[in-house]
């Protein structure tokens, strides 16, 4: 038996912040999810696997576009074509109820409804194959739905297709499905294929339990490989091997500033050490970090706060033969340390710290912006509640300072 576990297609995502770039490049960008995937159904054909198994997320919003529709029916009639069948669910961003009258897709592919239930198939070598899931009818589940998955059954083999996260304490993704690893285990299923979790990793080994992560990096936390799993049976156990399909990568590189009061040599300095660094195997999306900041003049600090060293640097860019990498940002790195406070006490802030700047409190207070997937995914990411907390901190240590001031500059009047 052969099979792709692939999850998180999130077709027809927008790639917000850039639009600047080159028209060429942006159509690239635009497209990268449906390459990936294009790419999956061409390895599908060729290593002539069984069927398909999609965890959730094939498209990036429940109200998905004509265009991604269309697309995602004409892969899967190419996979028809090849007596191939899929089996999907559907996720948190792509949710929706299932009923027969919504069904458009092609005969070959099987879709779980809003409550787990089991498909069967039997192959050519008369192998018989069971596949519990469920799909989405909304964008948030927060119970635990394992208990709904039957017990392995009579058949040869058995998979579980979960669109959820790991519960736990401090998780952020408590609400998408919560389940532990033991109560998977517990079903003696041979493969359990997750979605949800966009970072490629196994979480246990025999029987895999496994997340195979996005088919396309979205952003700068989602970088390195990405792709799918083929899953072949081995030795009486089914095992993964990971096959890279993304045409996009992304890279954050650090550099330290050189000595110069010319914007024309920094902004070929900046060119010349990212292309030493880039990852060239691939079209890169790159957000430059800069240190040293000292060695520049004021001009030119504010040319890079406003964004107008980018633009140059773009710019000289787009002249070159080929395009292999693309900055769409850089900025200079503020130190994590800064600022700390004077008169209020450091320990009480950072104790608070921990306490306010949760993805539930978030939740909370901006219920109606996260009925946007691509503002509730972004404040899912650890890396933008630090740099939240870090910017309330900076605007609470300028007013401090600035009462502070105030209260130096009236007591010296009296």
């Amino acid at each position: 038996m052969k099979f792709i576990h692939t999850a998180d297609l999130h077709l027809d995502s927008p790639f917000l912040g850039l639009q600047d770039a080159p028209e060429d490049l942006w159509q690239s960008i635009q497209q990268s999810t449906f390459t990936s995937f294009e790419r999956i159904v061409d390895d599908a054909l060729k290593f002539k696997i069984d069927f398909i198994c999609i965890a959730g997320d094939i498209f990036d919003r429940d109200q998905r576009s004509i265009a991604a529709e269309n697309f995602f029916v004409r892969q899967c009639s190419r996979l028809q074509d090849a007596n191939i069948d899929v089996y999907l669910s559907y996720g948190n961003h792509d949710y929706q109820m299932v009923t027969d009258e919504t069904k458009v897709l092609p005969a070959n592919v099987h879709v779980f409804g809003n409550q787990v239930e089991t498909k069967t198939l039997k192959l050519a070598d008369k192998t018989t194959v069971a596949i519990s899931g469920f799909s989405y009818g909304s964008r948030w589940i927060d119970d635990d739905q394992t208990s709904e998955y039957p017990i392995k059954a009579n058949v040869d083999w058995q998979i579980g297709m979960l669109h959820g996260a790991l519960t736990g304490l401090k998780n952020p993704h408590d609400n998408y499905a919560p389940f532990t690893v033991q109560e998977l285990l517990d079903k003696n299923y041979d493969y359990w294929a997750l979605g949800h979790i966009h970072k490629r990793q196994i979480l246990h080994r025999n029987p895999i339990i496994a997340y195979c992560g996005n088919a396309q990096g979205r952003h700068r936390n989602e970088a390195g490989p990405k792709g799918y799993y083929l899953v072949t049976e081995e030795n009486q156990q089914l095992v993964p091997e990971f096959h890279e399909t993304a045409p996009i990568d992304w890279q954050t590189i650090s550099l330290e500033l050189e000595e110069t009061d010319s914007a024309a040599e920094l902004v070929t300095s900046l060119q010349r050490q990212v292309e030493l660094q880039v990852n060239d195997t691939k079209l890169t999306l790159v957000s430059i970090q800069l240190t040293g900041s000292e060695k520049l003049t004021d001009e030119l600090i504010v040319q890079l706060d406003n964004g107008s060293i980018l633009a140059r640097l773009q710019s000289q860019i787009k002249d070159t033969a080929t395009l292999k990498f693309w900055p769409y940002e850089a900025k200079i790195r503020v130190s994590v340390d800064q600022p700390s406070f004077t008169s209020l006490d450091q320990h009480y802030w950072d104790e608070a710290a921990q306490t306010v700047f949760t993805h539930e409190n978030i939740t909370q207070l901006a219920e109606k912006l996260f009925q946007h997937s691509f503002i509730a995914d972004q404040f899912s990411q650890p890396q933008t509640l630090t740099d939240l907390q870090q910017a309330v901190t900076m605007a609470l240590q300028t007013t401090q300072n600035q009462e502070e001031q105030q209260d130096e500059d009236s007591a010296n009047s009296n």
